[in-house]
């Protein structure tokens, strides 16, 4: 139903002990959201807000000033896109390189790379995060000390990926085992990144430029603008702000709409799902599909995603800037329908 399609932020869940290192001091009192898809939780107990398989997970990490995300390395592309406070983001093995990110800006993170972030802002902090693949390669791998640092804190993370918490009252299954640990050799195999090399993943808000694409459902071109934020390296018809994190396809690509108050795009369609996820104002969405229809204002946080061939229209009622995740690797031009 159409309705199960609109989340609001109020209505997100987090999950308190979604990984091996939410009980480790300076991890601790991080929250964890499902929105779209499992994502790549570790915990039983997470919620989800739509379980429907879309090609990709949309997530959204919340934490504390201070708080960190231990440094772990994904199968598939992990992109941020930063909602409030300020963020910093380090990678690599030494975790020694970082870059500051600041709301509406995005990064798009390389497979088989360590990497963490924090909320070094002063204020409790959103970002929300997608994930290549519904499954998302299926789970993360940690640093070794990781997983050291949490053997004292009742947290316990099996060989099939998913965690036992002992404070609880959690067991650890027979014929289980614990997750090892990396060895030196295994350490050796993860990439590293230069700081240069980091800033060509990573899309900064106040420099978008208006997409030249042609085909971007808009019948106020004056006051709404389509941007490219994040696809393809190799696309001809885009010239997108950040490149993809993973050069093997990522199974979506992530738009950008900025419209001033009197913004519209009239009627249109897409043959692939497509999720708006509001950063900053208020816009006035409809959506059609299979008899049935759906008109709602979507405000800071809020997510609808529209599904395949639904018919929609999107207007803007306060100056604004959305972002628009759209499946699979090489979507084709919006349908405009009169």
């Amino acid at each position: 139903m159409l309705k199960e399609r609109l989340i609001r932020y109020e209505d997100l869940i987090p999950c308190k002990a979604a990984f091996i290192d939410a009980k480790t001091p300076g991890s601790n009192l991080k929250d964890n959201y499902s929105i779209i898809g499992g994502g790549v939780s570790e915990s039983t107990h997470q919620k989800v807000n739509l379980s429907e398989k879309h090609g990709f997970c949309i997530g959204a990490a919340g934490q504390p000033p201070r708080v960190k995300n231990s440094p772990h390395s994904h199968f598939t592309a992990e992109v941020f896109m930063v909602y409030s406070s300020h963020w910093r983001f380090y990678w690599n093995n030494d975790e020694k390189s970082e870059i500051i990110l600041h709301p509406g800006d995005i990064i798009s993170l390389p497979t088989n790379m360590f990497r963490g972030f924090e909320n070094v802002g002063d204020e409790y902090g959103m970002i929300f995060s997608i994930l290549g693949h519904d499954d998302a390669g299926g789970g993360v791998v940690w640093l070794p000390r990781v997983i050291e640092e949490a053997k004292d804190y009742g947290l316990v993370l099996l060989e099939n990926g998913k965690l036992v918490d002992t404070t609880i009252g959690e067991k650890v299954p027979e014929g289980l085992e614990r997750m090892p640990a990396l060895s030196e050799n295994e350490l050796k195999t993860f990439d590293q990144y230069t700081i240069e090399q980091m800033k060509e993943h990573v899309g900064f808000v106040g420099t978008y430029k208006e997409s030249t694409y042609k085909h971007f459902a808009n019948q106020t071109p004056n006051t709404l603008r389509w941007i490219d934020v994040l696809g393809p390296q190799d696309s001809r018809d885009h010239q997108f702000s950040a490149n993809p994190g993973d050069p093997n396809g990522d199974g979506f690509n992530v738009y950008g709409l900025q419209s001033d108050s009197s913004g519209r795009t009239g009627k249109y369609s897409r043959n692939e799902v497509e999720v708006m996820l509001v950063h900053r104002g208020e816009f006035e969405i409809s959506c059609s599909h299979n008899g049935e229809e759906i008109s709602a204002t979507l405000k800071n946080g809020d997510i609808f995603t529209f599904p395949k061939g639904a018919i929609r229209s999107i207007k803007a009622k306060t100056y604004g800037f959305a972002y628009f995740v759209v499946g699979e690797d090489y979507p084709k031009a919006p349908k405009l329908v009169s």
